[in-house]
Protein backbone atom coordinates (compact mmCIF):
# COMPACT_ATOMS: atom_id res chain seq x y z
CA UNK A 1 0.00 0.00 0.00
CA UNK A 2 2.96 2.47 0.58
CA UNK A 3 4.38 1.32 -2.18
CA UNK A 4 1.93 2.43 -3.85
CA UNK A 5 1.15 6.03 -2.16
CA UNK A 6 4.33 6.43 -2.97
CA UNK A 7 3.88 6.51 -6.84
CA UNK A 8 0.71 8.32 -6.77
CA UNK A 9 2.56 11.05 -4.78
CA UNK A 10 5.99 10.87 -7.51
CA UNK A 11 3.44 11.24 -10.21
CA UNK A 12 1.66 14.27 -8.07
CA UNK A 13 4.34 16.23 -7.28
CA UNK A 14 5.88 16.33 -10.77
CA UNK A 15 2.41 17.74 -11.95
CA UNK A 16 2.67 21.52 -12.28
CA UNK A 17 -0.93 21.86 -11.18
CA UNK A 18 0.40 21.13 -7.88
CA UNK A 19 1.06 23.51 -5.36
CA UNK A 20 4.40 24.06 -3.05
CA UNK A 21 2.30 23.02 0.66
CA UNK A 22 1.88 19.12 -0.88
CA UNK A 23 6.07 19.48 -2.15
CA UNK A 24 6.95 20.80 1.14
CA UNK A 25 4.87 18.54 3.34
CA UNK A 26 6.59 15.43 1.42
CA UNK A 27 9.92 16.88 1.75
CA UNK A 28 9.16 17.14 5.62
CA UNK A 29 8.96 13.76 5.39
CA UNK A 30 11.87 13.10 3.61
CA UNK A 31 13.74 15.32 5.90
CA UNK A 32 12.10 13.94 8.89
CA UNK A 33 13.32 9.70 8.16
CA UNK A 34 16.67 10.99 6.99
CA UNK A 35 17.17 13.31 9.83
CA UNK A 36 19.03 12.39 13.11
CA UNK A 37 17.14 14.36 15.47
CA UNK A 38 13.76 12.55 16.00
CA UNK A 39 11.37 13.73 18.64
CA UNK A 40 11.88 10.88 20.13
CA UNK A 41 15.40 9.19 20.11
CA UNK A 42 16.30 6.01 17.73
CA UNK A 43 18.42 4.50 20.58
CA UNK A 44 15.75 4.24 23.20
CA UNK A 45 14.85 0.19 22.21
CA UNK A 46 11.45 -0.09 20.55
CA UNK A 47 10.07 3.55 20.52
CA UNK A 48 13.03 5.05 18.49
CA UNK A 49 11.60 3.86 15.87
CA UNK A 50 7.80 4.11 16.71
CA UNK A 51 7.78 7.90 15.15
CA UNK A 52 9.76 7.20 12.39
CA UNK A 53 7.42 4.49 11.70
CA UNK A 54 4.16 6.90 12.62
CA UNK A 55 5.22 10.24 11.39
CA UNK A 56 6.57 9.68 7.83
CA UNK A 57 3.45 7.82 6.32
CA UNK A 58 1.44 10.52 7.98
CA UNK A 59 3.12 13.19 6.13
CA UNK A 60 3.08 11.18 2.99
CA UNK A 61 -0.57 10.47 3.62
CA UNK A 62 -1.09 14.11 4.37
CA UNK A 63 1.19 15.42 0.82
CA UNK A 64 -1.12 13.02 -1.18
CA UNK A 65 -4.38 14.13 0.36
CA UNK A 66 -3.53 18.01 -0.38
CA UNK A 67 -2.82 17.17 -4.22
CA UNK A 68 -5.63 19.01 -6.27
CA UNK A 69 -8.35 16.14 -6.81
CA UNK A 70 -7.60 16.01 -10.50
CA UNK A 71 -4.22 15.88 -10.03
CA UNK A 72 -4.28 12.99 -7.66
CA UNK A 73 -6.81 10.65 -9.80
CA UNK A 74 -4.64 11.07 -12.74
CA UNK A 75 -1.76 9.85 -10.88
CA UNK A 76 -3.39 7.15 -9.00
CA UNK A 77 -4.15 5.93 -12.91
CA UNK A 78 -0.65 6.51 -13.83
CA UNK A 79 0.75 4.51 -10.88
CA UNK A 80 -1.86 1.52 -11.56
CA UNK A 81 -0.57 1.44 -15.34
CA UNK A 82 3.33 1.34 -14.24
CA UNK A 83 2.56 -1.13 -11.25
CA UNK A 84 3.84 -3.79 -13.34
CA UNK A 85 7.09 -2.72 -14.64
CA UNK A 86 7.88 -1.07 -11.10
CA UNK A 87 7.31 -4.40 -9.47
CA UNK A 88 9.57 -5.90 -12.57
CA UNK A 89 11.95 -3.43 -11.66
CA UNK A 90 11.81 -4.19 -7.47
CA UNK A 91 12.12 -7.72 -8.07
CA UNK A 92 15.63 -7.22 -10.59
CA UNK A 93 16.88 -4.62 -8.15
CA UNK A 94 16.25 -7.33 -5.48
CA UNK A 95 17.77 -10.01 -7.35
CA UNK A 96 20.91 -7.84 -8.51
CA UNK A 97 21.22 -7.05 -4.12
CA UNK A 98 21.32 -10.27 -3.15
CA UNK A 99 23.71 -11.91 -5.72
CA UNK A 100 26.07 -8.51 -4.86
CA UNK A 101 25.49 -9.54 -1.13
CA UNK A 102 26.47 -13.55 -1.90
CA UNK A 103 29.59 -12.33 -3.83
CA UNK A 104 31.23 -10.14 -1.40
CA UNK A 105 30.46 -13.05 1.09
CA UNK A 106 32.24 -15.57 -1.01
CA UNK A 107 35.15 -13.08 -1.75
CA UNK A 108 35.30 -12.25 1.98
CA UNK A 109 35.28 -15.94 3.05
CA UNK A 110 38.16 -16.24 0.13
CA UNK A 111 40.07 -13.52 1.59
CA UNK A 112 40.15 -15.05 4.95
CA UNK A 113 41.43 -18.62 3.71
CA UNK A 114 43.88 -17.24 1.74
CA UNK A 115 45.43 -15.78 4.91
Amino acid sequence: MLKREIIVLYYGLKDKRTSGVPKMTALLAIIYLLSPIDLIPDFIPFFGYIDDIVIVPLLLNLAIRLLPRQVREESLIKASRSHKKLQGFFILIVVLLLGLIIGLFFLMRHMMDVR
